[in-house]
């Protein structure tokens, strides 16, 4: 897909134009190749760039080569079903929850910003629906870092989402028996290692942006203020993610202790229920047998509340036993 906003002025939303023109932001989403041989002949920029910012296992980093700089960074996304399928920012933790990072692109040129992606990416999103506030497609270096202080704000929601989702598995996990919630844990620690690995490369990236800006990135004194407070959210987002990350290795920890415990008192349960069914099973089976059973039972027309009582008895005082030695 091949979008072109421009807006030249800040108090208004980005609009669709059908040409590229000066000034204007050109979006690129998994686009074809008639879409990217049309931008590179019309900007004459290699091909090379675009196909390298579709690559998924591209790492972030920032480079300038011939009157452009190419960017890229990792964006926060959330792996469900329903979430694949939404626009929305943020995006909504329903189903079966996991956190991945996908790279986002910028080709940041004299005139003109590319932003290549792989999918929608929901901080793009907001300056479409107009909601990010002093945003021109002319201030190229502005909406780049506009974009990177609200990509770092992202991680920061997500992260705190994470810990919601934590917590509520962690309340599940004191009655668990069985391996789901673990399941459950282990998907998040992934995501935990996926996305501080992501905000460990997108702090290189702002570390070298702040200290050797390029040409086409020309800052100003405000823009610098915001490079600054990216680069604080940052650093909060990975100090969150390994903080979580750490806690989440000690409740994993905790809670397959708590989980085997659990399969331990149901076992104790068992086994002290077989033990006390055994003494009535026993006594039944003996009388059971051919013996001759004593005259005083024989004739006694209540012989058979006598041995059900006596039974009883036995296992109630087994258990008596039992609970005295505190072994239940």
């Amino acid at each position: 897909m091949l979008e072109i906003y421009r807006s030249a002025d800040a108090s208004h939303g980005p609009s669709k134009i059908n040409t590229i023109e000066s000034g204007c932001w050109i979006r690129m989403i998994q686009p074809t190749e008639d879409e990217i041989a049309y931008v590179c002949t019309t900007l004459s920029i290699p091909r090379d760039d675009i196909i390298t910012l579709l690559d998924d296992e591209e790492s972030p980093r920032i480079e300038h080569d011939d009157g452009r700089t190419l960017i890229i960074v990792d964006t926060p996304y959330v792996d469900t079903d329903e979430a694949a399928d939404s626009d929305t920012y943020p995006a909504k933790t329903t189903g079966i929850t996991s956190y991945t990072t996908v790279p986002s692109g910028f080709i940041v040129m004299q005139d003109t910003i590319i932003t290549v992606s792989l999918r929608k990416n929901p901080v793009l999103q907001t300056f479409i629906d107009g909601k990010v506030k002093n945003f021109s497609t002319v201030k190229k270096t502005r909406f780049l870092l506009q974009f990177l202080y609200r990509n770092a704000r992202l991680f920061i929601q997500h992260l705190r989402q994470i810990d919601n989702l934590t917590s509520t598995i962690e309340h599940t996990l004191y009655k668990a028996t069985k391996n789901e919630e673990l399941f459950e844990m282990l998907r998040i620690s992934k995501s935990l290692v996926y996305m501080t690995t992501a905000l460990k490369a997108n702090e290189a990236v702002l570390e070298k942006l702040y200290r050797f800006p390029t040409p086409e990135v020309r800052m100003y004194e405000e823009d610098e203020d915001l490079l600054e407070d990216t680069i604080i959210e940052n650093r909060q987002a990975l100090e969150m993610a390994q903080t979580y990350s750490s806690t989440l290795g000690h409740i994993m920890d905790t809670c397959a202790s708590i989980i085997n415990n659990n399969v331990n008192s149901i076992m104790k349960l068992f086994t002290v229920v077989t033990i006390l069914l055994t003494i009535p099973t026993m006594i039944a089976s003996f009388f059971g047998m051919n013996v001759i059973i004593p005259e005083f039972l024989s004739e006694n027309p209540f012989a058979f509340l006598l041995l059900i009582t006596g039974s009883l008895s036995v296992s109630a005082a087994l258990l008596w036993l039992l609970f005295r030695k505190k072994i239940i």
